[in-house]
């Protein structure tokens, strides 16, 4: 017998737990408890941040639990009979459970994922010397919002008692219970029953293409991902969820400006520059609630980099952002809730429809030659752009090839599957490093220019508006340090991404 807990089997359909009650009956002599009731909610980012980690989190009787989701054992609880709503990580009072939840969930929010009504009821089973030799439990999901019902059975053996427990387990395989089950199973097994499937989405960028294909096929395949992506994010942007739907939307939104630039020929001049134009807009629409959406998530750092004092005048700051925030959001769903909006996105699935007879310049290219050509193109201009760049360039040269480097990211996503799997993690891993820095670098240019525009609007006087010129007045001082910081590192980072061996790694595999 297994000594790590209970055995459990998923009854045939065939088969009632009632039923298999009564034939257990007439083999053994058992004693039932009384039913008992519970609801089980279980909750997980839109992105499956918990899962991926294989973890799960539910609220069951009044407790959170952290499970593991292989075994179903908590890793941590939080007591919570009386729960406020829990959003996000932050929300749950601080402890282990909540630190465990930031790690993994970072900004992103809590959904409802599922829940299931359970009916759980324990037959003792007892020799005639009336010795309890092992435990079985029937348990009924219901899942919520559906007709399906989930049987299971669990034999749990007695110590001292295996030979019963191994006969109990003997009859219930003759009774045709033989379908074993795992928390983990089961879980999966009544997400598919309410309509989910784990990992159904990612902030990540993944497609499958094969060197057979040729370039329109394969970009259209690309545009229609992108596309899905847009419209799975949708609703968590109107209903104001957490920032990083409007993030993936907007990212989805630069993928595609990035590939219809990339793909000449696949579509007609005109068709592209109209889809160049209307995506360019979805982007300036968009970028408003982002830009405020970032400046609020630098909130703790903000603070951090102040003293206590100083600190404490940014608390009029923030007000003001979140404010200033809810308005740009309701102007850009009002966008989104459009004619216009909806006419481009219907326009774009219209044109990357099925077509036997596809306009293109270059109908029979493969798109694996494409793709070497377009990602050497544009790592050779980054090496010249990056190699030009010396202590007195000025900011924008770092900015522009900041952007040059988001273009070849993209197009190393566009076209991963095309070659070895290691060498291009491994390629995308130091480009990742060469982005992270300029990144860094463009943040603080863009903060420390906001910051700048909005002391400039404060009207001196009040002790309050003081404090917060005072504040602001420093954090610009912390953040122009850094960024200086920041610059020097460029150097070092360029160094690695244009050494000799990244060099005749791209010319081996794109040359």
């Amino acid at each position: 017998m297994r000594k790590a807990g209970p055995l459990s089997w998923l009854l045939p359909e065939t088969l009632t737990p009632a039923q298999l009650i009564v034939e257990i009956s007439r083999k053994f002599q058992i004693q039932a408890t009384a039913v008992r009731k519970t609801a089980v909610t279980c909750f997980d980012s839109f992105d499956w941040r918990l899962y991926r980690k294989k973890k799960r989190l539910v609220y069951q009787d009044g407790r959170w639990q952290l499970l593991r989701l292989k075994s179903g054992r908590p890793i941590v609880e939080l007591p919570d009979s009386a729960p406020k709503p829990r959003q996000f990580a932050g929300d749950f009072p601080a402890g282990p459970l909540a630190a465990r939840l930031t790690s993994v969930l970072g900004v992103r929010a809590l959904t409802r994922v599922l829940t299931v009504d359970q009916r759980i009821q324990v037959l003792r089973v007892f020799n005639a010397d009336e010795k309890t030799v092992a435990h079985i439990n029937f348990r009924t999901d219901h899942i919520s919002d559906t007709s399906v019902r989930l049987h299971t059975v669990g034999v749990k053996s007695v110590r001292g008692y295996d030979d019963a427990a191994r006969r109990l387990i003997r009859f219930l395989h003759r009774c045709g219970v033989d379908q074993p089950v795992s928390p983990a199973s089961l879980f999966t097994q009544s997400l598919a029953a309410a309509g989910r499937r784990p990992l159904d989405y990612s902030s990540r960028f993944s497609i499958d293409l094969t060197p057979d294909l040729t370039l329109y096929p394969a970009a259209r395949k690309i545009f229609r991902q992108l596309l899905d992506t847009m419209h799975r994010n949708e609703a968590g942007i109107r209903a104001d969820i957490d920032s990083e739907f409007l993030h993936d939307f907007r990212v989805a939104i630069r993928r595609t400006r990035s590939g219809l630039a990339q793909f000449k020929g696949v579509f007609p001049p005109d068709v592209t520059d109209t889809f160049k134009t209307a995506f360019a807009w979805l982007g300036q629409v968009t970028g408003p609630t982002r830009d405020l959406d970032v400046y609020l998530l630098f909130e703790t750092d903000y603070m951090s980099r102040l003293p206590e004092p100083l600190g404490a005048g940014l608390a009029g700051f923030f007000t003001e952002m979140a404010a200033q925030r809810h308005g740009a959001w309701e102007k850009m769903v009002k966008t989104l809730q459009s004619v216009r909006y909806r006419q481009v996105m219907d326009d774009w699935q219209a044109c990357l429809a099925e077509d036997e007879k596809p306009w293109s310049e270059y109908p029979d290219r493969p798109v694996q030659e494409a793709a070497r050509q377009i990602i050497h193109r544009r790592y050779l201009r980054i090496l010249k752009r990056g190699r030009a760049i010396g202590p007195a360039s000025p900011d924008d040269d770092l900015h522009s090839l900041r952007i040059q480097c988001k273009k070849l990211r993209y197009s190393l996503e566009f076209f991963a599957s095309l070659f070895p799997a290691a060498q291009m993690t491994r390629v995308i891993g130091q480009l990742k490093g060469l982005q992270n820095n300029l990144g860094a670098f463009n943040d603080l240019s863009v903060q420390q220019a906001m910051l700048k525009g909005y002391l400039a609007t404060i009207r001196p006087g009040s002790r309050k508006n003081q404090d917060l010129a005072a504040a602001i007045g420093g954090l610009l001082a912390a953040l122009f340090h850094e960024q200086k910081a920041v610059r020097s590192q460029f150097v070092t980072t360029f160094k690695t991404f244009s050494g000799m061996k990244n060099v005749k790694l791209f010319a081996r595999l794109f040359g």
